[in-house]
């Protein structure tokens, strides 16, 4: 794929959806606050009680091309446009790592955004490429070098709100509350998944 989720947005518009019998299954808390909090990254998800589904989204990299980006999601229906063609996003210096524990094999210049931030060594420089299989660029010239441009000046905080709802899927449930993250990641979004499945009493059917 490219590192996004419209691919399967793209398919389901393509076959259609069915009307089912069943009523969906909702959970919102309406005099309580759900919070975690990573004391080691400073990183936080908070789910305030409300009548609709919402998130806002902050990040925050040490990175010269990527410092602080918001993005937010006002209506879940606005989840095609808006943030399901955000891609994935990784910094060059994470590469080398990565390809050494035979990880990221499926990774390339096309389903990734590639964040080249910070100045390494031309050999190393070229010799990621030739792991990679791609063309050998000039290591003093920094920027994202990836194959198709930015598709948002905030995509990389628009994907990292994408996978916030892809992990509170796990939930099970339809969530009707507003969802405040700061700099989330998979780690924590698991246990903010958990964290609103141990308060779950009875789901609401609408």
């Amino acid at each position: 794929l490219d590192g996004s989720a419209i691919l399967f947005v793209s398919k389901i518009k393509e076959v259609g959806v069915e009307m089912q019998s069943e009523k969906r299954r909702y959970i919102s808390f309406k005099r309580k606050k759900i919070k975690v909090v990573d004391k080691n990254t400073g990183s936080s998800l908070i789910l305030l009680p409300d009548d609709d589904f919402s998130i806002q989204n902050h990040i925050a990299f040490d990175s010269i091309l990527l410092r602080k980006q918001d993005a937010s999601l006002d209506r879940l229906s606005d989840f095609p446009k808006e943030i399901a063609a955000s891609r994935t996003f990784v910094f060059v210096r994470e590469i080398e790592p990565l390809l050494y524990h035979d990880l990221a094999k499926g990774g390339d210049l096309d389903n990734a955004i590639v964040i080249y931030d910070k100045p390494i060594a031309q050999e190393d420089f070229d010799r990621l490429a030739d792991k990679m299989n791609v063309k050998r660029r000039n290591a003093s010239k920094l920027g994202y070098i990836m194959n198709k441009p930015l598709l948002f000046p905030n995509e990389p905080a628009r994907h990292k709100l994408l996978d916030v709802i892809g992990d509170l899927a796990l939930v099970g449930y339809f969530i009707k509350g507003k969802i405040i993250a700061n700099c989330p990641g998979h780690a924590i979004n698991n246990l903010f998944a958990r964290a609103i499945r141990q308060e779950i009493k009875e789901p609401v059917f609408c």
